[in-house]
Order: structure tokens, then C-alpha cells, then sequence
């Protein structure tokens, strides 16, 4: 399928929906929808996960959610979120990963080591339906990331009216920003070498750094996946780790903010940033008008 631009704004706007139900509050786990969380669409799970530090790790943050579409039961959105830039830890993450492990999956090359980590700590927290009540349920025991997103899917699907859900149908689209990006990319991989939801019908990343070396890429992009990798040619993440051992994922879709941001670290990472590059009808963050001049943030 070809690169959609309405696709990757919507698919952002879910993404800037997992950052502002952060801001609210971070120590809270289950945040509740955000008011600019996209309309036709519900929030049935949370994303959490663990950052590292130098001896050890934290407790469960918030990182992201699934939402379904509330016109099709079998139609799911994955989005997470990226590094925090005022959480110091969060950058941890990100610097951790120079170095590389296996790919959890048998044979596929090596990734990030920081991401990996954070990777295997996330967990799926169901959100009951308005209608049950009662305490969100972790699927933590399910398995490793991809099956708990696969057991939420269906269940979902059961749930939300399908008389017999065909294991076949059910789609997940995934997306993410920055250190998110790099965590739905280890999703997608997962997930398709695995076959645990049949079908991820679209992964548009935003500022996704470089996820692992020649073996893990030409996996992945034998996957033929619906991939899109979005950058802006200004930010370094992009670019990222700077080492040779690391390679970019297909398919990339480069914009510049030259003279149309602020030219700072900061705003050139942006996700506000990037959505205004796909469509400038998006406003920018007040900071990062191209007429202020502004140090790294």
C-alpha cells in the first residue's frame, strides 16, 4: 500500500493522545482518555512498561494504550509513546541501547539492548467495559508483549459483539514516536514471526532511531510489512545509534523542517513537529515557531 499522509496524522494523533494522558498525570498507570483522543475510537487497554537505570529497574509507567474502532470490534490501534524528555531515566533507555542483544525471536540478528529490555517488560492492562465494571486486568502471564496484544484483540473481539470471531481477521495497526517507535517496530517483527494477531495492517513510526544490525533489517523487510518510517532529515534522532553495526528499517519517508521550525533538538523531535511537516493545517508547539530561537530542550 502506498505511503497515506490522512493515515500517519491520524495514526500521530493517537500517539499525541498517549503523551498528553501522560502529562495529566505521570504516576498514574490507567489515565482515562484524553479530550483530543480520536473520535470513533475506545480505549480498551493501557501499555505500561519499566525504564532502567545503571542497578536496576523502575516501576510500571504508562507508555501507550490500545484503542478499537467502535464501528468494528476486530479493528485495533497500538500507539506508544516516546522518551520523556524531562524524565532522565527515560533517556537512560535510550542511551543503553548502543550496545546490541539477540532478537527474541530465534535467528533474526541483534537489536538495541535498551529497548530490548524495556520490550520485555511490556505488559497489556485490559480496561473493563463501562457496562462490567470492576479492576483492570494485567495479561502479563499470558506470554511476551505480542501474544498479550493478541489475547486482547480477540477478547475484544468476543466481547464487542462478534458472534465468532474468525482468527484471521482481526488487524491491529501500530504506531509510535521515538523510543516508541523503536518498541512498535520490535512489535511488528514479533508479532509477524510469531503469527499472533494474523494481521498488522499498517506501522507508521515518527523519529524512530536505527532498531538493530544487517541480519535483524533484512528480516523485518522480508516481512513485507506496511511500513512506514518517518523522518525529519533535521533530527538526530533519526540517525541514531551512530555506530555502523546499526541499519534503518524500509520504508522511509523523509520531510525537512528547514525554515519551517524552530531548529532546536527539541522541536526538530517533536511530534507536533512531524505532524505539521505531513500536514501544516497541524499547529506547531508555541516553542518551536520558526521565529524563536531556542536552545536544545
Amino acid at each position: 500500500m502506498p505511503f497515506n499522509p490522512s493515515l500517519a496524522v491520524l495514526y500521530g494523533c493517537f500517539i499525541r493522545a498517549a503523551y498528553t494522558m501522560y502529562g495529566t498525570n505521570p504516576k498514574n498507570l490507567t489515565p482515562a482518555p484524553s479530550l483530543d483522543f480520536p473520535a470513533g475510537y475506545e480505549l480498551t487497554a493501557w501499555i505500561q512498561m519499566q525504564d532502567f537505570f545503571v542497578f536496576g529497574s523502575t516501576g510500571p509507567v504508562f507508555y501507550g494504550f490500545i484503542a478499537h474502532s467502535a464501528r468494528d470490534a476486530n479493528l485495533a490501534i497500538l500507539a506508544i509513546r516516546g522518551t520523556d524528555p524531562n524524565n532522565d531515566l527515560e533517556w537512560w533507555d535510550d542511551i543503553s541501547s548502543l550496545g546490541m542483544t539477540p532478537f527474541r525471536v530465534p535467528n533474526c540478528g541483534n537489536v538495541g539492548m535498551g529497548w530490548e529490555k524495556i520490550y520485555e517488560t511490556l505488559e497489556v492492562v485490559e480496561r473493563p467495559p463501562a457496562e462490567v465494571g470492576g479492576a483492570p486486568r494485567s495479561l502479563k502471564a499470558v506470554g511476551s508483549f505480542a501474544a498479550q496484544v493478541a489475547e486482547h484483540v480477540q477478547r475484544h473481539a468476543a466481547v464487542g459483539g462478534t458472534a465468532a470471531p474468525s482468527p484471521t481477521y482481526h488487524t491491529i495497526e501500530v504506531t509510535g514516536h521515538s523510543l516508541g517507535a523503536a518498541l512498535a517496530t520490535l512489535y511488528a517483527a514479533e508479532n509477524a514471526l510469531t503469527h499472533k494477531v494474523p494481521t498488522v495492517d499498517a506501522l507508521y513510526t515518527f523519529a524512530s532511531p536505527k532498531i538493530g544490525d544487517s541480519i535483524f533489517v533484512d528480516k523485518f523487510n522480508s516481512l513485507k510489512l506496511n511500513s512506514w518510517r518517518i523522518i525529519n532529515q533535521q533530527d538526530i534522532v533519526g540517525i541514531l545509534p551512530p555506530l555502523l553495526t546499526y541499519r534503518r528499517v524500509d520504508t522511509e519517508v523523509t520531510y525537512d523542517s528547514r525554515g519551517k521550525v524552530a531548529q532546536s533538538i527539541g522541536c526538530c523531535h517533536d511530534l507536533t513537529t512531524y505532524l505539521h511537516l505531513i500536514d501544516p493545517i497541524n499547529p506547531l508547539d508555541k516553542n518551536c515557531q520558526p521565529s524563536v530561537l531556542l536552545v536544545s530542550r
